[in-house]
């Protein structure tokens, strides 16, 4: 596991810790949770937004401008459940996001884990 995210992390800006993530996205970095609507509904990082992997891998950027995510300027934080379809979807978004595409580590379950909240789906695409 350690080596897929190691090539994740290759393809990206790298992973980002709970606390990381918890301060960009104080700063305004949105977050894009890649895990199915089911997956979302149950528990999300509030303020999160859906855009499953698979848009992501077949629309590219386009997915997330159609989500209402601004991509022009800064990072954006990719998280799923552990981390894998994440980094999946950093390695997808890499030739037009470049670094600025970032996973969050241990995805939602490093997220509670770290005690930081989760709530009930979050906002759609």
């Amino acid at each position: 596991m350690n080596f897929f995210r190691s090539l994740f992390s290759a393809a990206s800006g790298g992973d980002l810790t709970p606390p990381e993530a918890q301060r960009a996205m104080a700063a305004g970095t949105p977050v894009v949770d890649v895990r199915e609507p089911g997956e979302f509904q149950a528990g999300a990082i509030p303020g999160a937004i859906n855009v499953p992997l698979g848009r992501i891998q077949q629309q590219g950027l386009q997915a997330l401008s159609a989500a209402g995510i601004n991509v022009a300027d800064g990072e954006v934080i990719l998280v799923c459940r552990s981390g894998a379809r994440s980094g999946s979807a950093c390695a997808a978004l890499q030739t037009s996001l470049g670094e600025r595409a970032r996973n969050l580590s241990g995805g939602v379950m490093g997220w509670a884990g770290a005690g930081l909240p989760l709530t009930p789906g979050g906002r759609a695409a």
